[in-house]
Parts: structure tokens; sequence; C-alpha cells
């Protein structure tokens, strides 16, 4: 986009203008005044907020008594803001950054300091006629006075000249007579001037007064528009397109239209490119107060029809006060009563306030009008300051108390100068809500829900619909409901739907039942949610979000057109694209190829705005966030080695808890899933982490762990199941050791531990990886952490016989030192893991068993057994026989009988300590034959599964 814009000779209709003025942005030079040094300094503020185009007011040698309009050489820059090569510098620097600049071209008038205007009091002199001379004030009686304020007439007394001189505005500013050749082809060349140096456009200032005439208002002349097409002509001679010329004609609809002219055969301007819309703005004020759109509706309508090329520029507030010439009587008593009811804040015809103060600081409002500003058709213009809620003083002299110091920070003088206070050219706001200790950028920075940052956002946004918002056509919507304005910006086949509540309550309305929306699904712009489909109301438990709209099995739904209802919050609005349910399907196709290509091995990805949190956490939910992972956790637990239900079908599966073990590095999460299978449902424990750092690695090192890909504000991720990393280990072991107690939503999980583990560091972590339906560690030799996968509600036999085993002294079992369990109300718990002291063996039980069953494999292989050897009760009719074993076991297992012994004694040895225990659940019972030969059916069964 940036390129295209500098190399665009339309730019201007995808311009987002930021006003400011050189001397109250940034003194880099400390002598109290903003200069050229300090804008170019914060050229990367500027850029980061979104705008690309600025417009300086005037910066020019000038007396300054209206704030620079009073130029007194058009060729030198004023020295408090620096120096020519000094605008030059900033100039290149903002084009490097894709940046274009406007400047002013003061035409109608001059300073009464200008050397033009002091050679003209005398009338000999070749300048006299350059200005607008009479012997009396009697001609142009039908001109208004439009500083009424100061100005008693347009005419002032020159005592040299012994003249009267006409003025339309100060008696300090004289009119150029623009009848006069030599005036018109000079103020062409100030116009190239600055066009040579490299300036994009020229706003035109107060250009509907450059002739005069008797019997006429003197305003819109013929003349005047005629020059203006002259203008434009030698601009696009000279320069080809590109350059342009902004219009501030401050009249009414049909006076202003002329002004970009038209040709017959191209319908594209002949005279200026862009001109303010003035009577937008007022009406925009006017339907928020009354909150109905009437007051816009009718404006919008008569500003519509420009040329192809031509653009508005629009604007809630600028340097001037909020003019209200081009409105009626009636429209005027209703804003002075609305929005200037003390009366110092009344100035000429207008109202002198920024717009946050205008609008009583309430932030729905002053949103709702930036969304707006930024949406309507137009160009849009943010006057500095306004993004970060300045205000005003009413106790400076004429407008000035709206072009105050801007504020950066709290520091002294705002940020703006490190002069001495007396020293600046005017005193920043340092008093009452809009003091610079309470609105600055340095504060306003920090805080992520400022007016600064939802302005960058609402910028970031329509940067993103540039063309849409600042070519597209502009239809209005019409809904029966008067407190909402609706409208449709469309270019290049993509549509933007805009509703907009101007009430202070919650509006409902119907989008009418038109065939062209029907179909189409509304996607709210900043949380890219989708709506239903225009046309039908979504099926029960139909998933829209995110651009993927549920398919309908049989295929489109047929839908007739029928009122679309929306609610639209207090002073809230809404931006919609309008998206085919079939572009919507393609989309999140091409996305999810994309994310294939990109990470191999088809893993589902799932995108987050804040973490992992997102997807685990209900209150921390965003979006559909839960449901898509959820989605993925079917396949993904159905293979893993801890499920014990192998064959079965998981119906669904959903996170029933979730509680945060670790934040940083990265985030750790021990999960309690709900497992549905047709018969049942079954609780299993997860352990979740997310890896940054060398994912793809992590991808073919843990290959079945892996759940998905993340997609956050950290960057790209993976999900998996955390027990394959050892330092969660380490981490679990802390938070077990801490006496952690650790809160989720519906829970609370709780450890023990005994002193003999408290003091120990997790420095060295062993994975065990042979036991299948649990998970295990051990940490330093010293300690063997279980987590069981499946969780049963109530006492877990294995702590509760080892706690027992452990008090009581037997020494053939690990002593028990900790368990951790999630309890859930008084009543309900569910043990998750426990920990043991570990044996000082090379090797597991599962492995050694493994081990020494292959080595028995090995000795067989190729042998024929024996004619004795036969399966327990093959001969005796069942049971077991009490004979030994036979020699020839004895030469080819004899660790595994061995084992067996060892087993069989420890076994025995244990159930004896366990029947001395007081607990009535653990008295031994009396055995009979029957449960003999149900054991030696059990073990029978197992070996003819295994025999080879």
């Amino acid at each position: 986009m940036a390129s295209d814009f500098m190399n665009d000779p339309r730019w201007y209709k995808d311009a987002v203008i930021y006003e400011l003025h050189v001397r109250s942005f940034f003194d880099a030079t400390n002598d109290g005044v903003g200069d050229f040094e300090g804008l170019r300094q914060k050229l990367p503020y500027l850029s980061g907020l979104g705008v690309n185009t600025l417009w300086l007011l005037p910066f020019l040698e000038s007396p300054l008594k209206d704030d620079g309009y009073d130029i007194s050489d058009y060729y030198s820059v004023l020295d408090m803001h620096g120096t020519l090569d000094d605008f030059k510098a900033f100039l290149g620097e903002a084009h490097e950054r894709d940046m274009r600049v406007i400047t002013e071209l003061v035409l109608n008038h001059t300073s009464d300091q200008h050397p033009w205007f002091q050679a003209a009091r005398d009338p000999d002199s070749d300048k006299h006629d350059w200005y607008v001379w009479s012997e009396t004030t009697n001609r142009y009686k039908n001109v208004r006075v439009i500083f009424t304020d100061t100005e008693h007439s347009n005419w002032s007394w020159d005592q040299k000249a012994g003249k009267y001189y006409w003025h339309r505005f100060f008696s300090h500013q004289p009119d150029l007579n623009y009848d006069h050749p030599a005036v018109r082809e000079k103020m062409k060349e100030v116009m190239f001037y600055w066009f040579d140096m490299g300036v994009d456009g020229l706003r035109l200032d107060a250009v509907p007064y450059l002739f005069e005439r008797e019997g006429t208002h003197s305003e819109n002349l013929p003349e005047t528009i005629d020059y203006v097409k002259e203008l434009r002509a030698a601009v696009d001679e000279r320069y080809g397109p590109g350059k342009v010329l902004l219009a501030e004609a401050n009249q009414w609809p049909e006076e202003t239209l002329p002004y970009f002219g038209e040709d017959e055969e191209t319908g594209e301007s002949t005279g200026v490119q862009m001109a303010f819309n003035f009577p937008i703005m007022p009406r925009m004020y006017m339907a928020l107060r009354r909150e109905n759109r009437r007051p816009l509706v009718e404006m919008l309508e008569r500003t519509g029809e420009i040329p192809d090329d031509a653009q508005w520029a629009i604007f809630l507030r600028n340097h001037d006060e909020l003019t209200l010439e081009m409105v009626t009587d009636e429209e005027r008593d209703y804003m002075y009563h609305e929005y200037a009811a003390d009366r110092r804040f009344r100035i000429n015809v207008g109202i002198r306030r920024r717009l946050t103060p205008l609008l009583g600081g309430e932030r729905r409002r002053i949103e709702l009008m930036n969304a707006l500003l930024m949406s309507l058709k137009g160009s849009p213009i943010l006057y500095y300051g306004d993004e970060i809620g300045m205000g005003d003083d009413p106790f400076l002299g004429d407008r000035d108390g709206v072009r105050t110091p801007m504020q950066w920070s709290p520091d002294k003088n705002g940020g703006f100068s490190r002069a001495p206070h007396h020293r600046l050219f005017k005193p920043p706001i340092n008093r009452g809500p809009y003091s610079y200790e309470f609105v600055n950028v340095e504060d306003a920075e920090q805080d992520e829900h400022s007016l600064l940052h939802f302005t960058r956002r609402l910028l970031a946004l329509r940067g993103q619909y540039a063309q849409v918002f600042g070519r597209g056509s502009f239809d209005l919507v019409a809904v029966e409901n008067q407190s909402v304005l609706v409208f449709l910006r469309e270019y290049d086949g993509k549509q933007v739907l805009v509703a907009a509540n101007l009430s202070r309550y919650a509006q409902s309305l119907h989008l009418p039942a038109e065939e062209r929306f029907t179909g189409l699904v509304p996607v709210e712009l900043f949380g890219k949610s989708a709506f239903p489909p225009i046309g039908r109301a979504p099926e029960a438990g139909e998933p829209v979000e995110h651009g993927e709209p549920a398919k309908n099995g049989d295929g489109a739904p047929e839908r007739s057109p029928e009122p679309y209802h929306l609610v639209v919050a207090p002073h809230g609005f809404y931006w919609f694209e309008l998206r085919s349910e079939q572009a919507l399907l393609e989309e999140a196709e091409r996305r999810r190829q994309v994310q294939q290509e990109e990470h191999p091995g088809a893993l589902p990805m799932l995108e987050v705005e804040d973490g992992v949190e997102n997807l685990l956490v209900p209150t921390m939910a965003r979006g559909r966030g839960p449901e898509r992972f959820e989605g993925v956790l079917p396949d993904y637990v159905s293979k893993q080695r801890w499920f014990g239900a192998k064959g079965e079908h998981v119906e669904r599966v959903s996170v029933a808890d979730a509680v945060r073990l670790q934040a940083e590095p990265y985030p750790v999460y021990l999960t309690i899933l709900n497992v549905r299978l047709a018969e049942e449902s079954i609780f299993y424990a997860l352990p979740l982490a997310v890896s940054y750092d060398r994912p793809e690695e992590r991808l073919e090192e843990w290959p079945r762990a892996v759940i998905a890909w993340i997609d956050g504000p950290r960057g790209r991720g993976l999900l998996h199941d955390a027990t394959v990393r050892r330092d969660f280990w380490s981490t679990l072991f802390a938070w077990w050791k801490s006496g952690h107690r650790g809160r989720s939503l519906r829970g609370v999980y709780e450890s023990s531990l005994a002193d003999a583990a408290r003091g120990a560091e997790p420095d060295e972590i062993r994975l065990l990886t042979g036991e299948q339906s649990n998970t295990a560690a051990v940490i330093n030799g010293q300690f063997f952490v279980k987590l069981y996968r499946r969780l049963e509600q109530g006492p877990h036999p294995e702590p509760e016989m080892l706690e027992y085993l452990t008090e009581s002294g037997f020494s053939f079992v690990p002593q028990l030192l900790g368990s951790i369990e999630f309890r859930r109300g008084r009543s309900t718990s569910y043990p998750l893991g426990l920990l043991q002291e570990a044996l000082p063996v090379e090797s597991d039980g599962w492995h050694y068993a493994l081990d020494v069953a292959e080595r028995f494999f090995d000795r067989i292989a190729g042998q024929k057994l024996p004619e004795e050897a036969r399966l327990p009760g093959e001969t005796n009719g069942g049971g077991f026989p009490d004979d030994p074993a036979p020699a020839w076991l004895e030469e080819v297992a004899p660790e595994l009988l061995s084992m067996a012994h060892v087993l069989g004694v420890r076994t025995a040895e244990m159930h004896r300590r366990l029947a001395d225990a007081d607990a009535p659940n653990l008295h031994p019972e009396e055995s009979t034959a029957a449960d003999a030969d149900a054991l030696a059916d059990r073990v029978r069964d197992a070996l003819e599964r295994t025999r080879p």
C-alpha cells in the first residue's frame, strides 16, 4: 500500500491527513517554539499512528498577527521554525517514510507588512493596483463581514495611500487584486516554487473571495472558478498528474461543487481535486446530539455527486472555530445551545473548542464520531492532539485556545519544550482534566485502552480497506430506526456495511429485505467475527466464527429475502465486510493449505489472541477457540498409549478443568479431559505445554505428543503433552514441594509432601517410558514421580496402601513421599499422582521383564519344546501342580523363574503386612478352591495369548 500510495497520482483518495502546526508540535531547539527539526524527530510517531499525509499550517515569514495566515514573504521560512534546509530535510524524510505533505497557499491576502503592500501604499507604485483600493467605503456593500467579533467593515483607511483598502478578514490582511494579471501570474510562481521543492499538495486558503463584483456578495464568482481552473491547468502542464490542489471553500454544497469543475467528455475534474466538505461537519454534531440521522443524511445526499477523480476532505475539528456559517439560523441556534452554552467558546460565527471537550469527554461518542469520520465518503483529517483527547484553553485570545502545544508527556511543558515556561509561544494546557499531567502521549502509550490506541486500531483497520473507504461508492441504506445511520461502501468487489447508533441508548434495526444482501455473511472487521448470513437464521448449534461458516449437509440452504435484525450498543457502531459463504469457505481452505505447507504433518492450527489460556480457561476464551481445540482432541486421545479404551469410538472430548503450573518461560497447564464414549465418560489427566523454541525440531522429536500448532502474540509454537519435556518434571516437582495450592474455576489442586523431599532441587531428570497406562519420571535418582492418566473418583488404592506400608515400616516397597489430587467441593476428589522413593536400580521392572523375556525367546529360538513341556493344568484337570520347575525350564528361563519367585514371596509378605492393618478394606478373606481355579484360568489365558 505504501509504495502504491507514493506512486499513485490519485493518492489523495487514499489519504488519511494529519493537520498540525509546526510551532505547536515539538520544539527540538528548546527556544519555546516548535520547529521543523522537532517535527522531523516526531515522524516515527506519526507514521506509527497510521496517518499517511501531513497538512502543515502556515510556516512562512509573518508578523504572526493571524497565526501565520498574514504572510510577509512567500519564499522564506519563519526563523523560529528553522531554515529552508530544515524544511527540505523534513520533507525528504517524510517522503522516505511514504508520507505525503500538504502546505498552505494563502491566495486571497497578504500581511500589511509584506513588501508588496508597503510598496502599494504609494499610489504611483507599480504594485499599487496589486491590492483593492477605494476612495469611499460604499463599494461592494452586499459583501458580508466574516470576522464579526473584531471587524465592522471590509474597508480600512491607509493614511499613506489616502485611500481605503479592501480586506475580507482582519484589517492587517489586505486582499490581493486578482483582476490584475501580474498578481495572477505571481501567485502561480509562488505555487510552482513549493511544488518544485517537492510539496505534494497545496491548500488554497480562503479561495472563494479572490474577486469582487458590484451587486454580488463577491463569493464564488465565475472569475474565481476560472482562475482556479487556470491554476489546475498550469499544474497539470508543468507536473502532470499527482500534484493536488485542496480548496478551502466554506460554502453551501451548490456553491462548492463548481470548484471541482468537470470535463464533459471524461467526467474528471478541471478545477481542484479536493475540497473541504464544510456542510457535513456541523450536521454530524447535530445528528449526534439530536440522536437522529436526518441532519446528516440531508447533507450527504446534497454532496454526493462530484467528478470521478475528485475527493472531499472531511473533518471533525481543525485549527479554526467549528464554523456555523453554512447552517440555517435555526441550526446555528441549536448548535450554540447544545455545544457552546458557555459564551466564552463562541467566536465569529462558530465554536472554538477541540473535539474531546466539545463532546463532553464521553469516550463512546468520541469513538463513534471518529468511526464516522473514517468511513464516510472522503479523505479524513485528524487535528493534532485529538488522537489523545487534548483540551482547549478559553482564556487564550481569538482561536489560539485550540492551537496550544502538543502534549507529549507529564514532564515540564508537557514534553513540548525544555525552554522556561515564560518563553513558550503559547502555554500548554496545565489545569483541569485536560492538563498535560493527565492527557499526554507518554501515558496514553502505556494504557492499551487509551484513545490513542483506539485511534491507531481504527486507522490500521481503515488502512486495510483504504480503497473501499477512499474510492468506493456510497449508498445510504434505509432503515426505519432514525437513530441509526446505515450505509454501504463498495469498491472493486469489496463491500463494507457501516451501522452507527447516534443514540445514547441501545437501538434495534432491521436491514431491508433487499436481494443484494441476501446470502451474504457480515464479518465484523474489528474482531473478524462472522455473523449469521443475511436472509436466514443460523441452524441450531451451527458454528459461524472467524470466517468459517458451517456447511449445510444438503448444500446452500434455500433463503428468501427477509429483514435482518441487528442490535447496536449505545453510541456503538459496526463495520461489516459482506462476504459470500462460498468465499469464506474457500478462504478457510486456502488458509488450511498454507498452514499445512508451512508446517508439515497436517497438524491443525489454533489461533489465540493472548495465549493457550484462551483454549483452556472458559473465562479467558476468545471466539470459538475452546471448541476448536476440543475438536482436535478425539483423534489425538484415541492414539495415545495411556488411553485405555483402544478400539472404541471417542464421541467427544472436552476440557473439564485446567490449572496453570507455570507461565514463563513457556506456559504449562495440568488439564483434566472428559472423554465421552458410547457407554460411559472417563476422565483423563493431560499435562499441556506450548513450546516456542525450535518447534520444527520438537515436532520431529515428539511426533506422538504434539496436538496442534498455536499461533498468537508470542509467535507460533507447538501445543503438546508436557510430560515429554524434562523441565516439565522440574516444574511439577518445584510446584509440588512448595506445597502449592492451585485454584481453578472448578476446584482446587492440592499437594502433600514428606519432609524428606522438601529440600531437594530437581537437577537431573530421567523419563520412564515403559509404563503405558500412566506416566512417570525419576528426579535426581532419588524421587519417583508418577502421574495417573485415567482418573477415578475417591481414594486410589496405590497411595492408600503405600501410605500404610510406609508407616508400618515395610521395607520391600519404596516409601510414599507425597501425593497430589484434585478436589471439587468437600466430598469429591480425584487422585492425580504420587511421589515415592526411587529405587537404586538401572532399569524399571517393565524393561527388566522385557529384557529377560527377550533372552528367553533367543534361547529357545529354533528349538523344539521337550515332550514334558505343558501348561499348568493340562494334565491334572485344573489348579496348579505342586511339582518343582522342570530342569529344562531352569536351563532356558532362570531369570524369569527367579523374578517370579521374588515377586511371589514379596507379594505374600506384603499381603501379610496389609492383613495387620486396622482398615476394614484390607482385612484378608478366606480363599476357596474356586478362587485358585479362577486364578489358574487367568494365568493360563495369559500364557495362551503369548505362547509361540
